[in-house]
């Protein structure tokens, strides 16, 4: 997986994608198990994750990797993935 990148590498997991998915294919309407059900699990394993959470309108706009990671970023939860230390 991508050196670093938790969010991606969790999507990866819960969504049980090839370990070669690509950011831009982690959305909502590329993801059959990403359902209703679905996201509410999501939503606790990356609160639990990143120690953070979220409001009810911050949760019906994240439908895809770029979504939750500029959410998370807005928390200060997450770095840049093309940030180096």
């Amino acid at each position: 997986m991508d050196g670093g990148d938790a969010l991606r590498d969790l999507l990866i997991e819960f969504f049980e994608l090839p370990k070669t998915t690509q950011r831009e294919k982690l959305t909502q309407q590329a993801i059959a198990k990403w359902d209703s059900l679905a996201m509410v699990q999501l939503i606790t394993e990356l609160q639990l994750k990143f120690k953070i959470d979220f409001a009810l309108n911050e949760i019906e706009h994240l439908r895809s990797y770029a979504d939750i990671s500029d959410c998370l970023r807005c928390k200060g939860a997450l770095r840049n993935p093309d940030e180096e230390e």
